[in-house]
C-alpha cells in the first residue's frame, strides 16, 4: 500500500512539473525602419533587441527601457505602442 501511494505521489509530481510553463519574456525591439516597440517573445527576423537582449522578466521593465530611449532619434525613429 505504501508503495502504491509513493508511486502515485511521484507520478503527480512528474506530471505537475511537466505542465509548468516558462514565464513570458518581454523584449524592446527596433525594426528595419527604426520603429521601437515592446513585444512578448523573442524578436523576429529583421528586429534587433535593445537593452537586455535576453529579455525582461516583466512588461513594466521593458516599458521603462522603451520610455528611456523614446526621445533618442539615433535609436528609435518612432515608437509603436
Amino acid at each position: 500500500m505504501k508503495a502504491l501511494i509513493a508511486s502515485a505521489f511521484a507520478f503527480a509530481v512528474v506530471v505537475g512539473a511537466s505542465s509548468v510553463q516558462a514565464a513570458p519574456m518581454f523584449y524592446v525591439t527596433v525594426d528595419t525602419v527604426g520603429n521601437c516597440s515592446v513585444s512578448e517573445g523573442k524578436p523576429s527576423a529583421g528586429q534587433k533587441a535593445l537593452g537586455e537582449t535576453g529579455g525582461y522578466a516583466n512588461k513594466a521593465d521593458a516599458d521603462a527601457k522603451l520610455a528611456s530611449i523614446r526621445g533618442d532619434d539615433s535609436i528609435c525613429k518612432g515608437v509603436v505602442e
